[in-house]
């Protein structure tokens, strides 16, 4: 069968570049027809992927990016190693620096090539590339991960376990910019985008980090999405390539196209189904926080309460949604009615957990350190400057006595808090500066302690002292080792 032109001459484009412009002249109304007919024809030639094909450009690009030998398979091992510690310290911007050095792509745009124009010998080779190069990334991965002394999963690592529908479309388009890119005579940087958009190389690390704690969870959830990148990428370079009507190598006939069409389907449909069902519990898992979000804030409002945290455990059985509270505790009664409420907020398989800090004379040590660990906590994920963080101080210890009746308490909650600290003294201490013979009175608190405290230690107990005695502002005099 002849192969057609898919290019559009240069007298078809200066046709319809003059029919354009005679329309846009023309004051008269024209027939339907004729404007239906100018208008698919500069629509058609707006989005004509014909025009700058370079078919042989493209496919030897492809295919001297298909190789995994020498400098190739070193950046290679050099890139994942990049990765591996990006993942390992969660920088984005490491993780993005070592896409751009892989060279994951160019077996499996080799392969989607080598589908597209039936080469059979190409395909045999990109995949065996593709698995040498799999192979390589995952125990570079695993050697890095096994020797790292930080073994603690990051949110960058968390990410690449559970893939979805979405990255299903982000591969598609991801491997549809590529080709097209690619094939130009002008040649882009839109392969290293595709790269870094699709994430080839971060999965293969959570593989890595997988294997090498144990962790076979985060080990197939990372090759399952690495194949997810894989397949889509390669289809859409499939489908492209037939589209530009590149030169078959091998004559085939319609039973076999047929049987190759009826692979890839099913392929991707084995492959599409699990992340249906990740895409599923994300969607869902975003509606119940959202709908837990609203039931905390239009719900719990009572006087002299404050909402210290909430948090929804998505993946208990029930679902549990934990609140804690701080003030004026709730009523078993007002506990039942917030239970009641649930369904009208559409969480009627949820139970509600009111976890409540007891203040005034009947509040134990233990409440107190529970209270300050949340509040800890709550400053340091909520609060983003020093003016934000006092008047939230100020609104949560409302209820304390003034400063001069917590001490013996604050001396009680340090000895539980801080076992390295001997004693500790605070008060106001006038301090005179020599240079402008100015004096000013400042809250100072003098720590001795029983060895010699780290610099976490000393924030911490800054922290605390600033949060218990409602100061914005105190100097502590380390004393002791």
């Amino acid at each position: 069968m002849a192969r057609k032109n898919t290019s559009t001459s240069t007298a078809d484009q200066a046709r319809i570049a003059k029919e354009v412009s005679s329309v846009l002249q023309k004051s008269e109304v024209l027939e339907p027809g004729t404007m239906l007919r100018v208008f698919r024809g500069f629509i058609g030639h707006l989005f004509n992927l014909g025009d700058d094909t370079d078919e042989k450009g493209t496919i030897d690009s492809i295919k001297r990016g298909i190789e995994f030998s020498g400098g190739n398979l070193w950046s290679l091992v050099f890139a994942i190693f990049i990765a591996s510690v990006g993942l390992n310290v969660n920088s984005t911007a490491v993780i993005i620096g070592a896409m751009l050095i892989s060279p994951l792509m160019g077996p499996i745009m080799g392969a989607g090539l080598a589908v597209g124009i039936y080469d059979f010998g190409l395909l045999r080779k990109s995949l065996r590339n593709l698995a040498v190069a799999t192979f390589v990334s995952v125990l570079t991965s695993a050697f890095y991960f096994w020797i790292s002394p930080l073994n603690e999963a990051q949110s960058e690592l968390l990410a690449r376990t559970t893939p979805t529908l979405y990255d299903v479309l982000i591969a598609v388009f991801g491997g549809a910019a590529g080709i097209v890119a690619g094939s130009r005579k002008d040649k882009t940087n839109a392969i290293p985008g595709v790269a870094i958009a699709t994430a080839l190389m971060p999965p293969l690390c959570t593989a890595g980090y997988g294997l090498a704690n144990g962790n076979y969870v985060f080990f197939f959830g990372a090759i399952y999405l690495f194949i997810i990148n894989c397949i889509f990428i390669c289809f859409s370079t499939i489908f492209f390539v037939q589209l530009l009507r590149f030169k078959k190598v091998s004559f085939v006939d319609q039973a076999t196209q047929r049987r190759v069409r009826n692979y890839m389907i099913l392929f991707g449909v084995i492959t599409i189904i699990p992340s249906l069902y990740f895409a599923w519990r994300l969607v869902d898992e975003s509606f119940y926080r959202r709908n837990s979000a609203r039931f905390v804030r239009e719900a719990l409002v009572y006087p002299g309460t404050r909402i210290l945290n909430y948090e929804l455990d998505y993946n208990a059985d029930p679902r549990v949604l934990s609140v804690a509270l701080f003030g004026n505790p709730l009523a078993p009664e007002a506990i039942e009615t917030l239970k009641r409420k649930l369904p009208v907020y559409d969480l009627t398989d949820v139970a509600l957990q009111i976890d409540q800090a007891r203040t005034g004379s009947s509040a134990t040590e233990n409440d107190v350190k529970d209270f300050i660990g949340t509040l800890y906590k709550q400053n340091e994920d909520l609060i983003k400057n020093k003016d934000d963080r006092i008047r939230l101080l100020e609104n949560e210890l409302l209820s304390f006595k003034d400063r001069s009746n917590l001490l013996p308490t604050v001396s009680r909650e340090i000895s539980f808090l801080f076992p390295n600290i001997q004693s500790f003294s605070f008060g106001d201490v006038t301090v005179a500066q020599v240079d402008s013979q100015s004096t000013a009175k400042e809250q100072t608190a003098i720590v001795r302690w029983k060895r010699r405290p780290g610099a976490a230690e000393e924030k911490k107990l800054e922290l605390y002292l600033k949060s218990r005695l409602n100061l914005p502002q105190i100097r502590i005099i380390k004393d002791g080792p």
